[in-house]
């Protein structure tokens, strides 16, 4: 029985850490993460030292800063929820395919793209990475998250890597996949692209 080989993207668990080709965060990534994981304590401690205050002073007055402050820590702890996606690897790649996060959030979907099915490679403003793939873009038919459709929007795909975010530069990741999806498959980098 011979062993075929996945040409269809699928979704994957996560992006593997130990593949030839990883795009990190940056390490300034990691740090704003945990500068807003202590904005967020200080929140919850200034809630308690307000309520603290409206019962040891008795002026309930101070009772109307409590709304805008819990509006506050809400609006922080979304941020924060959001900005987890950027933690891990955003892409990894090998000899069978790509693996690229969808989007932010504490679990982002990790999406896996063979090479026969990657249309093209490029960079575009911002500076991100595009990975343009009509078949990864039907996996979403049916259950596009909001996340996905907001990349589809800014970027015309959800297959990208930000390159404010990772310890690579977007171009040298386009040139170092485009190295990558030379061997044997038909997608190619557009032209006038200036990641080669």
């Amino acid at each position: 029985m011979a062993v075929v080989a996945v040409v269809e993207p699928t979704f994957a668990p996560a992006v593997p850490p130990d593949a030839p080709l990883v795009a990190r965060s940056k390490g300034s990534t990691r740090v704003l993460a945990v500068v807003m994981l202590v904005a967020v304590v200080l929140e919850v401690v200034l809630l308690a030292a307000v309520g603290l205050l409206v019962y040891l002073s008795g002026f309930p007055m101070f009772l109307a800063v409590l709304p805008l402050l819990l509006l506050q820590l809400g609006l922080m702890v979304v941020v924060l929820r959001e900005y987890q996606g950027l933690l891990g690897p955003q892409l990894a790649a090998n000899a069978s395919g790509v693996w690229v996060r969808t989007g932010l959030g504490r679990k982002p979907e990790v999406v896996h793209l063979p090479w026969p099915a990657i249309d093209a490679i490029d960079v575009a403003r911002g500076p991100a990475l595009r990975i343009m793939s009509r078949q990864g873009d039907a996996l979403f038919a049916r259950r596009a998250h909001w996340r996905v459709r907001s990349l589809r929007r800014r970027f015309g795909t959800p297959f990208i890597v930000d390159g404010r975010r990772s310890a690579t530069e977007a171009h040298q990741l386009a040139a170092m996949l485009d190295s990558f999806g030379r061997s044997g498959t038909n997608w190619s980098m557009p032209p006038g692209s200036d990641a080669r």
